[in-house]
């Protein structure tokens, strides 16, 4: 029986956005399938032999963790072989990365079924949330109370529902905008604004506060870049008004979770120039809520080893060792397994080295989509838009994130750049 590899590997790649419903387990499950079976099925052609300099930057990335994780495995003895296990198992997303970009520059991934994948479990997340705001109960029967402010949906316990919503919404409106035959355009107009608003809806009931800036942020984007409907951003505001009004207006606990957001945003800005701002005489006495004592401890855990950091997976330990210093000094520390931020976990474990490779593969991608996207016209263009999007706001530096460094983080993020730079390849391969 002949294997019909390409319909194969869209099925791995269609079914990822459910595993980051399922759990790590089954991400890293997918994980491993999208890469063996890529390398049984097209062997090292996944490795391009000339290779970009993109391509360079990113292997040197990973060689660094990995000399990175040897060297402070063998200086650092309270986490004897944790930093360099960790740091050659994160090789894995290197293969990632390379079979991703293969099965997109060579036209093997079928955009309209994965976007309509990514869309579904968007749908589902959302509908999940409503039931359970609803009812107290969602479908897979986690309860919530009365009172609380943030609800899981599918994810139970682990109150993610938001940023789930506010990283993957987007290819719904995409799938609308470039597979779906409306012969009014009128009518895709009200499916595009209806979809935005039950999910913008869906993101204020799960909770998840800087999920649904971000989420404001990508809608800003959305109308920026999408020229024809720019002019109608005027006309939906009001509409993304009144739907931030009317959970507050019913529910109070909403009501004060959001208000609190904006106190604590106040009270970060605060501290934040007070820390660095080297102009002035004004000193920290005390560390105002929980963000400004996780921002203060990577700091000061980052600052122990500027240059190479601790190594991945280091951060808890590391910041273990000034956690004394900071209480006697702030009276009181968040020494968690990272930081809350990307930036500063990515200089806390793998130091200004790191950060630089960070920034350079960052910067490449946005200047490199920002010229796809305003100098050509082309097919890609529309397929890298939702693409560049997400990616901008899952490395917007003011952010609080979980690890860098978990499954879930480092698969989306990888998983986006992987497309992004095949789509920049294909615009090359085109125009040479």
């Amino acid at each position: 029986m002949t294997i019909n590899k390409e319909f194969f590997i869209n099925i791995l790649i269609i079914t990822l956005p459910f595993s980051f419903i399922a759990g790590n387990l089954i991400i890293n499950l997918n994980v491993l399938l999208i890469i063996l079976f890529s390398l049984t099925f097209y062997g090292f052609k996944v490795f391009e032999k000339k290779l970009e300099n993109i391509d360079k930057i990113i292997i040197i990335f990973f060689l660094y963790i990995c000399v990175n994780g040897i060297v402070n495995d063998y200086y650092n003895s309270d986490v004897s072989n944790v930093i360099l296990l960790k740091s050659i198992s994160y090789l894995r997303y290197l293969f990632l990365y390379f079979a991703i970009k293969f099965i997109v520059v060579n036209n093997i991934i079928n955009y309209k079924y994965f976007f309509l994948s990514i869309g579904t479990a968007s749908l589902f997340v959302t509908t999940d949330l409503f039931i359970q705001f609803i009812f107290k109960k969602d479908i897979f029967g986690f309860v919530v109370a009365d009172s609380q402010r943030r609800l899981g949906g599918p994810f139970g316990d682990e109150l993610i529902a938001g940023g789930f919503i506010q990283r993957f919404y987007i290819f719904s409106i995409y799938f609308a905008l470039l597979f779906l035959n409306l012969k009014k355009k009128i009518s895709k107009n009200i499916l595009i604004f209806f979809l935005i608003s039950i999910f913008f809806l869906g993101s204020i009931v799960a909770g998840n506060r800087m999920p649904l800036l971000l989420f404001f942020m990508t809608i800003v984007l959305f109308f920026f870049l999408e020229q024809l409907f720019r002019r109608k951003f005027l006309f939906f505001f009001p509409i993304i008004c009144l739907l931030i009004f009317i959970p507050m207006k019913f529910n109070e606990n909403f009501y004060e979770h959001y208000r609190g957001f904006v106190a604590r945003s106040v009270e970060m800005n605060e501290y934040l120039l007070k820390r660095f701002n080297y102009f002035s005489d004004k000193k920290i006495e005390s560390l105002p809520n929980t963000y400004a004592k996780e921002f203060e401890t990577g700091v000061l855990t980052w600052q122990q080893n500027k240059y190479f950091g601790g190594g991945i997976k280091s951060f808890y330990f590391n910041c273990s060792k000034i956690k004394n210093s900071v209480m006697n000094q702030y009276g009181g520390s968040n020494c968690n397994q990272h930081p809350h931020n990307y930036y500063l976990h990515i200089a806390s474990e793998l130091g200004l080295f790191g950060i630089f490779f960070s920034i350079t593969i960052f910067s490449f991608l946005i200047i490199k989509s920002i010229s796809i996207i305003y100098s050509f016209n082309m097919n890609e263009k529309k397929i890298l838009i939702p693409f560049f999007i997400v990616f901008l706001a899952e490395i917007f530096p003011l952010k609080t994130t979980g690890s860098f460094f978990t499954s879930t983080n480092s698969t989306f993020l990888f998983i986006i750049i992987s497309f992004m730079i095949g789509i920049i390849q294909i615009k090359k391969i085109k125009h040479e």
